[in-house]
């Protein structure tokens, strides 16, 4: 991969709500009420009144401000979520954000592959740059999820997970402007998967089964006892641990000060995850993934943007993102701090702290 590419704008969107998780499942059954705490999130986004746009809107424009870049100079906006987005359809939340941003000249994309879509996209568009002759190309991509307002309970539809709603976005650039150096991309794929999140058999759309659309654990009940309960373990761990070989060859002298991981339940992260690389729970940003949950297909952009606020990583620090999402794919990508001014001054001087 080429050296000159770099994510030279982050930006995300979390729910100033937050709900204690204890307190939530406090009516649960009590075997149901165990399960969930033992996931042992503490709080999680909860958005009463923005839609996935709206947030991911949000999140798009703190980005393109920090990358310092003209929106006529994106040639892709894209968009990926795993929820729905609160209008008809067929509407194009990414040819809203195009219009909204004014990236005249971009193309946009709406994209739907699980929550690792982000990175994914975030690999493909590093592959589209290489390829472009002006260095001033850019592509956005946003990520947004919001799971009030719908069907889909976020504590109890899916197993070992808690899911907060947000929004994240970066640009990818191959200019000079500096922020977050891309120094590697590995994507793994598992197609014998997909069955995790697939019904036997295609069904009508009815109001009544609404509900059970977003029951994922009942098609992940009958894959397993089907073939296992130990394949998707098995597969995470192989998958990580080839991400691990082909991005820190060297294992702790590539330096790699902090891990930002799915924002899955503690137990899930423990068994197939924090093993396989270095520093384990301790270089993870899970304080801040059991306060804010499951985002979807925000998890790694948000933890980044977030966690280089907080931190401040000197130049030449690196950071590893992780990203799984159904299907299933695993994807890793390495980043070294280059610069700490890149940004708006108000930015700046947040990142000088």
């Amino acid at each position: 991969m080429s050296d000159a590419l770099n994510i030279i704008g982050t930006g995300s969107y979390l729910p100033e709500r937050r709900v204690d998780v204890r307190r939530a499942v406090d009516d649960l059954p009590g075997r149901e009420r165990e399960r969930v705490l033992a996931y042992r999130y503490e709080t999680v986004c909860v958005e009463p009144e923005l839609y996935p746009g709206d947030m991911g809107l949000v999140a798009a424009r703190r980005a393109l401000d920090q990358a310092r870049i003209d929106p006529g100079d994106v040639r892709m906006v894209v968009f990926t979520s795993i929820h729905r987005h609160g209008h008809r359809r067929m509407w194009s939340p990414a040819s809203w954000l195009q219009e909204r941003l004014g990236c005249v000249n971009a193309v946009p994309f709406n994209v739907h592959q699980g929550c690792n879509a982000q990175l994914l996209l975030l690999d493909v568009a590093a592959d589209v740059l290489k390829g472009r002759s002006d260095g001033n190309e850019a592509v956005l991509v946003v990520a947004a999820d919001r799971f009030s307002g719908s069907a889909f309970d976020r504590f109890t539809s899916d197993y070992g997970i808690v899911y907060g709603d947000g929004a994240a976005a970066a640009v990818i650039s191959a200019s000079k402007r500096r922020g977050w150096r891309v120094r590697a991309v590995h994507s793994v794929s598992e197609p014998s998967l997909e069955g995790l999140h697939r019904d036997d058999r295609p069904v009508a759309e009815t109001p009544e089964g609404l509900v059970a659309e977003h029951d994922m654990r009942a098609s992940k009940r009958a894959f397993l006892t089907r073939h296992g309960g130990e394949a998707l373990g098995e597969l995470t761990r192989a998958a990580v641990a080839s991400i691990r070989t082909a991005l820190l060859p060297e294992g702790e002298k590539d330096g790699v000060r902090a891990v930002v991981y799915p924002n899955l339940g503690r137990p899930l992260l423990e068994s197939s995850y924090f093993p396989e690389l270095p520093g384990g729970a301790d270089r993870s940003l899970w304080s801040f993934g059991a306060t804010v949950g499951h985002l979807g297909t925000a998890d790694q952009i948000a933890g980044l943007d977030t966690w280089t606020r907080e931190a401040g990583p000197a130049p030449g620090e690196r950071v590893l993102l992780i990203g799984a999402g159904a299907g299933f794919t695993w994807t890793g990508m390495l980043l070294e701090r280059e610069h700490t001014s890149t940004g708006s001054p108000s930015q700046r001087k947040k990142e000088r702290r």
